[in-house]
């Protein structure tokens, strides 16, 4: 009897799934390197009622991308959708739709440079690094564009005037970034591009655990399907996003 329950509680120890986050406020935010957000809640949720728990680290989203691709990260919240990383990463989801609209930043007093797509074609563009914005600009290979980390190294840069326009993702992620070093010299263009896109957690196809993707992702469906995804974003004073399901 002993054996059999020590061989049990190690099982259970093992059936753990390693996921990364990252600052994305409202949906994931890192305070005094803590974790928080509707999104993480929603994953603790789903694995535990598969018999997984989820252990958490923060890291850059560069980083993730890359060990979603060699299997050292088992899953990632909020990973757009692209032809080259489903490649490497199956898409769980989406738990819903988020009006994501990509934003281009200039400093204040220029927000009319840019009317037009053709109009980015005049200027240099502070790019975060391994980040996915929309088809027709990721796929651009003319646009001059300079990679950056993250928005801490995005936003200084773009305070000394490094580049001329910044496209923005995350606008708040942004926003916060600026705040921190007190800028405040900056605008957003009158051009955007619209856009809905599906909110979907990556799940490396190297993942040792890739196995439990499929019941992972139904987990998911039965938290949307009772109603428990909306009342998780009530919790944190959020609106849930547009049902696909």
């Amino acid at each position: 009897m002993l054996l059999l329950t020590q061989a049990c509680f190690v099982s259970a120890e093992n059936r753990i799934l390693q996921a990364d986050i990252r600052h994305r406020p409202p949906q994931m935010v890192i305070e005094h390197n803590v974790s928080s957000g509707p999104l993480k809640d929603l994953l603790d949720e789903a694995a535990e009622n598969i018999g997984y728990k989820i252990k958490w680290r923060i890291a850059p989203f560069a980083r993730s991308l890359k060990d979603l691709q060699n299997g050292r990260i088992d899953i990632v919240p909020r990973v757009i959708k692209t032809e080259q990383r489903q490649t490497f990463i199956d898409y769980l989801g989406p738990i819903g739709l988020q009006q994501k609209d990509i934003l281009f930043l200039v400093r204040k007093g220029h927000e009319d440079k840019l009317q037009h797509y053709d109009d980015l074609y005049k200027y240099e563009i502070g790019v975060k690094r391994d980040t996915a914005y929309f088809k027709q600009f990721n796929n651009d290979l003319k646009l001059n564009k300079i990679l950056l980390l993250d928005d801490k190294n995005m936003s200084s840069m773009f305070a000394v005037n490094r580049f001329d326009i910044m496209i923005v993702l995350d606008k708040n992620s942004i926003e916060q970034a600026f705040k921190k070093i007190g800028f405040t010299d900056y605008a957003y263009a009158d051009y955007k591009h619209k856009q809905n896109v599906g909110i979907f957690y990556g799940f490396s196809k190297l993942s040792p655990d890739r196995k439990i993707a499929a019941a992972l992702e139904q987990s998911l469906l039965e938290l949307s399907l009772s109603g428990r995804i909306k009342q998780i974003y009530l919790d944190h004073k959020l609106s849930a996003p547009a049902q696909r399901y």
